[in-house]
Formats: C-alpha cells, sequence, structure tokens
C-alpha cells in the first residue's frame, strides 16, 4: 500500500504557465501578426484584427476598474461568449470545407479547388486565432474582476 501511494505522489502534475509567460505570449499573439499584415496588404486580416481590439481592448479596460461597475461582469461574459462562438463556427467551416474539397464535392458547386481550399484554411485560422485570443483574454478579465471583487 506504502509503495503504491508514493508512486501516485510522485507523477509529475501539469501546471498553468506563470501569469507573466502567459502575458508575454498573448501579446506577442496580439501584435505580431500586425507587422505582417501591414507589411504582406492582408486588409481583410488588419480590419478584423482592429475591430477586435478595439472592443476588446475596451472590455479589458472596464474589466480593470475599480470599483467595478455591476454591468461590466455581464459584458465581458457576452463579449467572449460571442467570441467563443464566432470562433467554433469559423472554425467548423473552415475544416468542413478543407474536408469537402478534399473529397471533391467543390465541384458540384463548380467552385475552383483552390477557392475552396483558400476559403476553408483563412476559415480555420481565423477560428483558431481569434478562439485562443479570445481565451486568453477572457481569463485575464476574470481574473482581474476575481480579484477586485474579493
Amino acid at each position: 500500500m506504502a509503495a503504491g501511494t508514493a508512486a501516485r505522489k510522485a507523477a509529475p502534475v501539469l501546471e498553468a504557465p506563470p501569469q507573466q509567460e502567459q502575458l508575454v505570449t498573448l501579446l506577442q499573439m496580439w501584435v505580431v501578426p500586425l507587422y505582417f499584415t501591414i507589411k504582406l496588404y492582408w486588409w481583410r486580416f488588419l480590419s478584423m484584427w482592429g475591430m477586435f481590439s478595439v472592443i476588446t481592448s475596451y472590455i479589458l479596460f472596464r474589466a480593470t476598474r475599480k470599483p467595478l461597475s455591476g454591468r461590466t461582469p455581464r459584458l465581458v461574459y457576452k463579449w467572449f461568449l460571442l467570441i467563443y462562438k464566432l470562433s467554433y463556427a469559423f472554425g467548423v467551416v473552415g475544416y468542413l470545407a478543407i474536408m469537402f474539397t478534399m473529397c471533391g464535392f467543390n465541384l458540384f458547386f463548380k467552385i475552383k479547388a483552390r477557392d475552396s481550399m483558400d476559403f476553408g484554411i483563412v476559415s480555420l485560422f481565423y477560428g483558431l486565432y481569434y478562439g485562443v485570443m479570445g481565451r486568453d483574454f477572457a481569463e485575464i478579465c476574470s481574473d482581474y474582476m476575481a480579484s477586485t471583487i474579493g
């Protein structure tokens, strides 16, 4: 019995990354694409990134104010729930577009394989990128609000 419990205690435990490392990673994921979108003239991504950044910055601003307004937790929840649903939908649509293209369903609609695959990859990327960004910002907002509330 004692050997079994000692083996269970010695098992490695996966821990979340420290707050500082997560913040640096989030900052890099948020700022680095700005350079490439401007350099490569990806205006669609830049406009979506800009809208996401402005609204999320406002939400982050509201979540870090002291005293915390009574409406702020609902605002934070609604925004990040919307981001979650949209990123999930974009990811699923992108994945399905890629799979349908690989199975040849794009020919039924007379869509070129390249166009269909481009649509799928871009949709999948947007879903993954904004999903991860939304998750990380939601965690930061909820940590600030929890520390403010007590």
